[in-house]
This record gives C-alpha cells, structure tokens and sequence, in this order.
C-alpha cells in the first residue's frame, strides 16, 4: 500500500469510537408552525451545546420548499450515556412546547458508523464519517 494510502480504520485520527452514536431525527412542523419551530430550535441549540459536552454534534437541517416545514436533526454522542444525558437534560423542559408544534412524533433512527475496511488518504476518511 502506498504512503499516502491509509486504512480507513486507522488513518482517522480522531478516530471514531465503537461507542459513538448518531441519531438522525425527521420533524414534521403543524401548518403555519415552522417559523416557531424553528425560533425553539435557536434557544435549544446553545443551551445543548454548553451543557452536553457529550454532545458532539447537533445540527439541524430544512427540506427546502416543505409546507408545512420539515426538519432533520443529525446529533452525534461520544457514547450511550452522553445520548440518554441528552433525554434528560435541557431538552426535557422544551419538550412540551416541541411537541405542540410537530404534526405527529418524530421519526428518529438510532445509527452506528459501519466498520468499513477501506484504503483513503486521509483527508478522504475525514469525509467518511460524520
């Protein structure tokens, strides 16, 4: 193999835990609802973030043109603990006024990363995880 050629497992230096956990989470707003939706996910996020330091990623995405306004949620948790911590924390005194304004519950897959066994450089396995 070539020196600038690299194990995905093993040319990522921070590379990722078996133990990580990626959580991919759909909303659907109520009707002329999103705007709010939206303005909760702006207070919620930075309290997460100071908070949650298990919490290694949560950003938040809109399917453009969606009417009523649909949002993914793509979060990342150095470990099981740090994913309930996340259940318990700030999130719980928002989830009232959440759950108003979604039009049904979430659709929330619980993701691992695939144990790929494959030859980048290592810029490229950067790119292969999240």
């Amino acid at each position: 193999m070539s020196d600038t050629l690299h194990n995905y497992r093993h040319s990522n230096r921070e590379e990722p835990s078996m133990s990580e956990i990626v959580v991919i989470a759909r909303l659907q707003a109520k009707h002329g609802r999103g705007p709010e939706l939206l303005q909760l996910f702006s207070e919620l996020a930075p309290q997460v973030l100071d908070s949650e330091p298990g919490t290694l990623r949560y950003a938040f995405y809109v399917e453009p043109d969606s009417d009523p306004l649909r949002v993914t949620v793509v979060e990342k948790y150095a470990s099981r603990a740090a994913h309930e911590a996340h259940g318990t924390g700030v999130l719980t005194a928002y989830l009232p006024q959440l759950l108003d304004l979604l039009d049904g519950a979430p659709d929330i897959v619980e993701l691992r990363q695939a144990p790929l066994a494959v030859s980048v450089g290592e810029a490229e396995a950067a790119r292969l995880s999240i």
